[in-house]
């Protein structure tokens, strides 16, 4: 009887550790590495990446084209990979008030977001790389 409760939870034990504990686990799905070819134009701020929680490092500036169309551009970008990464303008690092220019195209590289006539990139002049799922800042850059 002893053995068949030994088998029993031996069972158990591996079909938790191989069904429960990886439907836990928060997939990483931000691509690693991105290279686009980035909107030019009359740059209009500008900033520096810096680590909050994670490493985080490269520049990101404010770009309008001849067309009137702004852009929100990232080069040699570089930061952890983390579940839900977002990138936020915001009036400062606490997160309280924020608009979501979209979710982080990749943790290195070169790209860029348009930016919509609604957004006020000198009133929300902190480009924040913010966790969705745990409320995390990774790193921040202010425009300038």
């Amino acid at each position: 009887m002893q053995s068949i409760r030994t088998i029993a939870n031996t069972f158990l034990a591996v079909a938790v550790v191989t069904f429960l504990l990886p439907a836990c686990k928060k997939e990483n799905n931000t691509p690693v590495n991105v290279v686009e070819v980035v909107p030019m134009g009359t740059v209009l701020a500008s900033g520096s990446f810096v680590s909050n929680v994670h490493n985080t490092s490269g520049t990101v500036k404010v770009t309008q084209d001849g067309m009137g169309k702004k852009f929100l551009v990232f080069e040699n970008f570089k930061t952890d990979n983390g579940p839900d990464l977002r990138v936020w303008l915001s009036p400062n690092n606490s997160a309280s008030s924020y608009v979501q220019v979209g979710t982080l195209r990749a943790v290195s590289g070169n790209f860029s977001y348009e930016l919509t006539p609604a957004i006020n990139y000198s009133t929300n002049n902190r480009v924040l790389i913010w966790c969705e799922d745990f409320s995390v800042l990774f790193g921040h850059a202010v425009l300038q």
